[in-house]
């Protein structure tokens, strides 16, 4: 059985990865449909000091060699050439190879393909629920679809060092869900974008108390105006904001009281 299946061998998928490995799980296994690890991060031209270690100026292919290297020493499995066509309950998954079908199970698998273009494959196909704003699977805070058996990296952020701090944290999400750390589904709030709002992540919230996390947003259009969040009509968060699309505006809701079971949280911005 492998512990943690990996879809997706980018910045974020391999974060992860060497995340999970740190956390001790065993068999962590990275799906890439093409044949060398380091997604869109292979085609970056300009260079940066981040992300490797020693500290130097490194082009995209070679910050994605040095990534691919570590994951290899870390002993995490990498299956180039596997294209996931199709994700079943309970963590089943299958996909195309060179010699065919190729079929597995795994306790958690992760969805960290990258860009939304690549989402698309798995809606008529999935039994999972998708967000049609992101095209990608609806998640709670945690990274958790709605079959818990599956996570997914949130695509709101574009940039790829947000990339990888999202695949890390949502490595350590699946160690604490795999050690029966994280909080049932059971009660959980649904978001909503409402008014001048394009589309919110996560779009589910684990009922907590009090609430954790954050909620990411994309405005429809230029906007100035009361970011709020509410439950009906009451408000549990607001704030004044000056916003435009594909900004990535952040709400931190840690410490917000805590609305009724199955309550629907709608963000939205009143001019």
């Amino acid at each position: 059985m492998i512990d943690v299946a990996i879809i997706g061998g980018g910045p974020a998928g391999i974060a992860a990865a060497l995340r999970l490995k740190a956390r001790g799980m065993q068999r962590v296994v990275i799906l890439e449909r093409e044949a060398l690890l380091g997604g869109a991060l292979r085609h970056e031209t300009h260079a940066a000091f981040r992300w490797c270690a020693p500290w130097r100026i490194r082009t995209g292919e070679a910050r994605a060699r040095h990534l691919a290297a570590a994951a290899l020493a870390a002993g995490v499995e990498v299956m180039v050439g596997h294209t996931v066509t199709a994700l079943r309950p309970g963590g089943g998954l299958e996909a195309i190879v060179s010699g065919g079908a190729w079929r597995t199970k795994a306790r958690r698998v992760l969805l960290a393909t990258g860009g939304v273009a690549d989402e698309p494959r798995f809606i008529e196909t999935s039994h999972l629920q998708f967000d049609l704003g992101t095209c990608s699977p609806a998640v709670d805070q945690y990274g958790r679809c709605s079959d818990p058996a599956f996570f997914a990296v949130r695509k709101l952020a574009r940039m790829s060092e947000f990339c990888r701090q999202n695949g890390t944290e949502t490595g350590d999400y699946i160690a604490d869900d795999l050690s029966g750390g994280l909080p049932s589904l059971e009660g959980k709030l649904e978001v909503r974008p409402g008014r001048g709002i394009r589309f919110v992540v996560p779009q589910t919230l684990a009922h907590v108390v009090p609430l954790r996390g954050q909620l990411e947003i994309c405005a429809a259009e230029p906007m100035k105006g009361l970011l709020r969040v509410r439950a009906g009509e009451v408000v549990l968060y607001r704030r004044w904001t000056e916003t435009w699309p594909e900004k990535r505006v952040v709400i931190a809701l840690d410490g917000l009281k805590t609305p009724p079971d199955d309550a629907q949280l709608i963000v939205e911005i009143v001019p």
